[in-house]
């Protein structure tokens, strides 16, 4: 799910509060997209915008919203950070795979033509 004007406007409507203008386009930026690979829920929603809006009450919060080429190219590295992670991990399960392979294989009495005989 992602964030849409109607829906913060009725979290603030359900909440007695208001929102400015530069807060609700920092919002409607953060939440533009889904995170890759998962997907915003109803409450991730409203539990994080709750919690950025405390931050912002405070003075805490840098609101400043990069130019749309500069989102897209953040979240391409952040995709691009999550593919290399997940090579990784592929690269060591390949890598276990393989070596429970060798061992199987050493340990096994029946011929690999045997064990494809029918029975």
């Amino acid at each position: 799910m992602i964030l849409t004007t109607i829906f913060l406007k009725e979290m603030f409507r359900q909440w007695g509060d208001h929102i400015d203008k530069p807060l609700e386009a920092y919002l409607m930026a953060t939440y533009e997209e889904d995170p890759f690979p998962y997907e915003w829920s109803e409450q991730d929603l409203y539990e994080q915008i709750r919690k950025l809006i405390f931050q912002y009450e405070k003075g805490v919060l840098d609101i400043s919203v990069p130019e749309p080429q500069e989102r897209q190219r953040m979240r391409y590295d952040d995709l691009k950070e999550s593919y290399m992670e997940l090579l990784g991990e592929v690269t060591e399960l390949r890598d276990t795979i393989s070596g429970a392979a060798k061992l199987l294989g050493k340990s096994s009495h029946i011929s690999r033509e045997d064990s494809l005989a029918p029975f």
